[in-house]
């Protein structure tokens, strides 16, 4: 996609989401959700926002709430189904949400809602459940929705405090289902960003790439990278929050290869945390394996990750074949996300 309007990026990308895991949502069919039904969803949500009753109870926002108190009045929600990355453009947004035919989920991501106000929108993507790790679209099998029940597992909202939990209480309403934030430890920060790496270091063959061709590819897509370590230990000084460790984009393909090298001789499959935490504690003589040392978020030029649960991921241009490799590694990211969301436990929140 050459230009980078905002308008014209994939929904997913160049935004900061607020994850949290959601449990089936019960909507009375085995059939898939129309756009018809979905734009009644989104009347009925706007007259929640606009201070009408749900069950009989005024749920509407008042304006003590600050961040929705300056973005002016309400003016339209809207509620879609969000098709895939390679089907998606935003002309067709408008054409697609007034469509009433019933779109099969194997040709759709998700489900997207868009609040929009005077001076600002905000939105929230509900995604499927794929239930295995597809790298490609067109090898995705859907779930099969039984008992009245449709599967997205993964929420994604860009909202201020009240509305977020204004949506959520709407789901749950709704729906009948649980929704609760979702976190991260800092092992699988660290796995996270391993296998992405790994996976941009992929030819489309599925065979690594050579030493000169990776290197290119890790320092036009991972660019920079940041690791941001925190310390858990009760009573600390509060001048000793967090330590920033950048790595120069043309460091990060030396310092895997050397991980890969310490790997073989500890038996390990984390190139670049083993290459970092060599390095850190022969300069710092900090132990980032220490169990007191948790790693809070991983930055890089593809994404941005943190352990309290917000993403957001890049959309970046380039060359076509590192753009396929890029399409992988992002949807294995957000399918890692997915099944994260789907194996936890679930609590109200």
């Amino acid at each position: 996609m050459a230009s980078q309007d905002p308008s014209q990026v994939y929904p997913l990308y160049n935004t900061t989401f607020s994850l949290h895991r959601l449990s089936p949502l019960y909507t009375g069919s085995n059939e898939p959700l129309s756009n018809s039904r979905l734009r009644e969803l989104a009347r009925q949500f706007r007259d929640i926002l606009a201070g009408e009753v749900l069950r009989g109870v005024r749920v509407g926002l008042g304006q003590e709430d600050d961040a929705l108190a300056r973005v002016g009045a309400l003016q339209t929600v809207t509620w879609r189904l969000l098709p895939e990355e390679e089907t998606w453009s935003a002309e067709d947004e408008t054409e697609l949400a007034n469509d009433d035919t019933i779109i099969s989920l194997a040709a759709c991501r998700g489900m997207m809602v868009t609040v929009t106000y005077e001076k600002m929108a905000y939105k929230a993507i509900l995604l499927r459940d794929e239930r295995r790790d597809y790298t490609d679209a067109s090898m995705v099998t859907v779930r099969k929705e039984t008992d009245g029940f449709q599967h997205f597992p993964l929420l994604l909202s860009r909202m201020p405090g009240s509305l977020r939990e204004a949506f959520a209480n709407f789901l749950v309403e709704t729906f009948d289902n649980r929704v609760s934030a979702l976190q991260f430890s800092s092992k699988y920060l660290t796995d996270a960003f391993e296998r992405y790496v790994a996976d941009v270091s992929m030819g489309e063959d599925g065979e690594e790439l050579d030493m000169i061709e990776r290197s290119r590819v890790l320092r036009n897509t991972i660019k920079e990278t940041l690791v941001v370590v925190g310390f858990d230990i009760p009573g600390a000084s509060a001048a000793l929050k967090t330590i920033d460790i950048n790595i120069a984009r043309e460091d990060l393909p030396r310092m895997v290869a050397r991980g890969k090298t310490i790997g073989r001789q500890e038996s390990s499959d984390s190139p670049f945390f083993d290459a970092l935490a060599t390095y850190i504690k022969g300069h710092l003589a900090l132990d980032l394996r220490h169990e007191k040392v948790r790693i809070v978020r991983i930055a890089c030029g593809a994404f941005v990750l943190g352990a309290e649960g917000k993403v957001k991921l890049t959309h970046l241009t380039g060359a076509v074949d590192e753009g396929s490799s890029r399409g992988a590694a992002t949807r294995r990211l957000v399918n890692g996300f997915m099944g994260h969301a789907a194996s936890g436990s679930l609590s109200a929140g």
